[in-house]
């Protein structure tokens, strides 16, 4: 959700100053003006705040000094330093509510809404959104109103709840009676996207085209964030002429480098690129993702590029280059298993950095483990087998390794749906995490079960005597066989084959996998639901 510069601020424009001869009057009227014109990129807000607070600082003045350092702390946030903005944030707020600093402890917790759903936190967001709407006063500037009121709409919105609608409907009437054209656009814009994220498509291209059409009336240019909204929103009704239409603006060079996102409008192409593979212009759409690609490795844009290979491998597919979309879809899988740990462990570190009490440990531990879980199953992921495994077998005397892999599940995906695929998987890891159970070890201490990717698991046994361990990996083999997947699969059978390993004293991690890795393949030469192990 993006914004853009300030066409109309309500009241015909600026904040007018008071009399010259007070002071604290004169500075507490740019602090006004400063918290309206922040919601929006503007080069004279930082100088001006750093001067707001060195001048409240001076009269002695510590609220509206704060009152600037909330400001401050807003600009901190959007250029990158998300955990440092934070912290700065909570010791604002911690002043504020032992000196009943209604206003400040409104901003204060008006911006921390924007840190926490940068962090993934939505509930948290929410609390503060709430929060900065409940201390508002009375005689609140207008403007301010309607930022804070906007956004608890979108922290209710991205939670997937319909009230949203209610409260964007407050919030841009506010607008509209203000005569602020720019935060109507704001609004409207966010109003829009929410929806697309809830896959409400139809609604969502309504205040697409109310969007369009207030920019028209005043002749303001959409940037390509707001593009982008639109563009998704026809693209998903598949009304591609439409969305062809309204993406050319976005695609001059002089409006991708002024995306106000910090992207050089590389995630609007990546959505230009998918819109023409839908189109059936593969030769244009490489052209785009080639662009979108170009300008990720120039700008360091690491999750945008990650779904560009996604893109890249529906492109290949398109094609018929089915081996090179499988490549492609392989090092997207990867890619985007690291990104997810590394955002949680970024998460983890701007926790800790904004909050030094126990709950902050306490969040931070949670966000080590998620790390460590694969989003789709809640078992350990890869990077838990590697931080794992080498201390399981540098520790004890009994190892036994089961590789599976679900037979022919590419047939699943391709006939019913990667829902069902997914549900499929999930029910796979259930039975799974009740052998880690039985195991009677704790977790990370002992036996665990862990998804490598795609259809592929691991089931690590730890002091269990070999033929025991294969015994249980059969039991697993027939167990999942035996479940009652009709009504979810329509039939097709889901059936899993399992390598099995029992790893010799001071064997290494890659010796072991390769192993297991060797006895999967004969399984599944050998007719498939079957286990193959050392033992034969």
């Amino acid at each position: 959700m993006t914004s853009g510069a300030v066409v109309g601020t309500g009241r015909g424009g600026a904040i007018p100053p008071p009399r010259s001869g007070d002071p604290a009057a004169a500075l507490s009227a740019e602090l006004d003006e400063l918290e309206v014109l922040s919601r929006f990129e503007r080069d004279d807000v930082g100088p001006r705040a750093e001067q707001a607070a060195a001048a409240a600082r001076d009269l002695g003045l510590t609220d509206q000094e704060l009152r600037a350092r909330v400001v401050l702390a807003d600009l901190h946030r959007k250029g990158g330093h998300v955990a440092e903005a934070g912290r700065r944030l909570h010791e604002i707020l911690r002043w504020a509510d032992d000196h009943d600093a209604a206003h400040l402890q409104s901003r204060a917790a008006f911006v921390l809404a924007s840190v926490f759903q940068e962090l993934g936190d939505l509930s948290r967001a929410l609390e503060h959104a709430v929060r900065a709407v409940d201390l508002l006063a009375e005689d609140a500037v207008p403007e301010i109103r309607i930022d804070a009121l906007a956004r608890l709409a979108d922290c209710i919105g991205l939670s997937g709840d319909t009230a949203a609608r209610e409260r964007y409907d407050q919030v841009l009437q506010l607008a509209q009676d203000l005569g602020d054209v720019e935060r109507q656009l704001l609004v409207l814009n966010n109003r829009a996207y929410t929806e697309t994220v809830a896959g409400a498509f139809e609604e969502a291209l309504v205040w697409c085209t109310v969007l369009q059409d207030l920019a028209a009336e005043h002749d303001v240019p959409l940037r390509v964030g707001r593009l982008d909204t639109v563009v998704r929103a026809l693209m998903e009704l598949g009304r591609f002429d439409e969305a062809e239409t309204a993406m050319l603006p976005g695609l001059r060079p002089e409006a991708l480098d002024a995306s106000q996102d910090g992207d050089a409008g590389a995630d609007f192409l990546l959505t230009a690129a998918e819109l023409r593979r839908r189109r059936g212009q593969l030769g244009a759409a490489q052209e785009t993702l080639d662009e979108c690609v170009r300008r990720c490795e120039t700008y360091g844009l690491a999750s945008i590029r990650v779904r560009a290979r996604r893109e890249q491998a529906e492109l290949h597919a398109a094609r018929g280059n089915f081996r090179a979309a499988y490549e492609e879809h392989k090092l997207y899988s990867d890619e985007v298993m690291e990104q997810q740990s590394a955002e949680r462990d970024a998460r983890a570190r701007a926790l800790q950095a904004m909050y030094e009490a126990t709950e902050a440990r306490r969040q931070s531990r949670r966000y080590r483990e998620l790390s460590l879980r694969d989003p789709l199953t809640g078992l350990y992921n890869r990077r838990f087998v590697d931080d794992q495994l080498p201390r399981l077998l540098a520790t004890s005397d009994e190892v036994t390794v089961g590789l599976l892999d679900l037979d022919h599940f590419k047939r699943i995906n391709d006939t019913l749906s990667h829902d069902v695929g997914d549900r499929v998987l999930r029910a796979v890891a259930e039975l799974l995490l009740e052998v880690e159970a039985s195991a009677d070890t704790g977790p990370g201490t002992g036996s665990f079960a862990a998804r490598l990717g795609g259809e592929e698991f691991l089931l690590v046994l730890v002091g269990v005597a070999r033929a025991d361990g294969v015994a249980r990996l059969d039991e697993v083999r027939r167990t999942l066989a035996a479940q009652p997947w009709d009504q979810l699969t329509a039939g097709l059978p889901v059936t899993t084959s399992i390598g099995a390993t029992t790893a010799a004293p001071g064997e290494s991690p890659a010796d072991v996998l390769g192993r297991a890795d060797a006895h999967l393949y004969r399984a599944k030469r050998q007719g498939r639901d079957r286990v193959v192990s050392d033992l034969g």
